[in-house]
């Protein structure tokens, strides 16, 4: 009797792995060490960006010649973060010097779509701020639109004030309007009394006296002096759909002249 002759190892057959189970668990094993290699990188960036916002916060606030270094040698390295807080930092300085400084920085980092540098320079450029001491409307229009293109809503308020007042073109209260609300829906609170004014009187929007009222609250809660004037004599006249009320007249009253004392500040 012969005895069944036993297979050889390196003969032995296994199971075959279908070529798609590999490609999927390979696929699945980069798509997890991409993931952590992106947390890594937005860990490490949001460390460097709070780094540059410290640097820059000691070189406003307290002259911290270190800390301006700092950033000088990281926007020369081409940092576009340290560009922008670089640029903003002497935007905030009076001398032409440091405005003619102030605009290369901006315009490199706005240059590389960085919408705080597109918002500062076209708001610069609008209020004659850059070191001409002149206005440079047709870049105020350009950096104010890329910027609040990209969500900025300081931008939104000043391109919605370039709309309204024209500034070389022909006014567009519709637009105004829109920017408006794309402000005071981000929290702008002289955007908010704007976009009032507008549904007041109608002006790119249709008239809206309880859309007013809304907008003058909301900026009234946010301790803007002229929303709760509004407000007061809206009240007092029994206007935008309010009825004449004293008491009602008179709290607005106080409350537009304690907001007086330390009124919203503008973007």
């Amino acid at each position: 009797m012969h005895a069944t002759p036993t297979t050889p190892a390196a003969t032995r057959r296994f199971p075959r792995i279908h070529p798609l189970f590999v490609a999927a668990t390979l696929a699945v094993t980069v798509a997890t060490a991409g993931v952590a290699g992106a947390a890594v990188w937005r860990q490490q960036s949001d460390a460097r960006q709070t780094e540059i916002a410290q640097w820059q916060l000691l070189a406003t606030s307290a002259d911290d010649a270190a800390a301006l270094s700092k950033l000088k040698r990281a926007a020369v390295a081409g940092e576009v973060a340290a560009r922008a807080a670089l640029g903003e930092t002497m935007l905030s300085r009076p001398d032409t010097e440091s405005r003619t400084q102030a605009e290369r920085w901006l315009r490199l980092a706005a240059a590389n779509g960085h919408a705080r540098a597109q918002f500062l320079l076209g708001k610069a450029a609008m209020l004659g701020e850059l070191a001409s001491g002149q206005p440079d409307l047709p870049l105020a229009w350009r950096e104010l639109d890329a910027a609040a293109q990209a969500g900025d809503v300081g931008a939104a308020y000043y391109l919605g004030l370039l709309h309204r007042g024209g500034y070389g073109r022909t006014p567009d209260l519709a637009a105004a309007a829109h920017w408006f609300n794309v402000a005071a829906d981000g929290g702008v609170a002289q955007a908010m009394f704007l976009l009032a004014n507008a549904y007041r009187d109608g002006e790119g929007v249709p008239r809206d006296d309880a859309r007013a009222v809304a907008w003058y609250e909301a900026a009234a809660e946010r301790e803007h002096p002229a929303s709760s004037q509004a407000l007061a004599m809206a009240y007092r006249n029994g206007e935008l759909g309010l009825s004449q009320d004293e008491g009602n007249y008179r709290q607005h009253m106080a409350e537009a002249a304690h907001a007086l004392k330390h009124p919203a500040i503008n973007p």
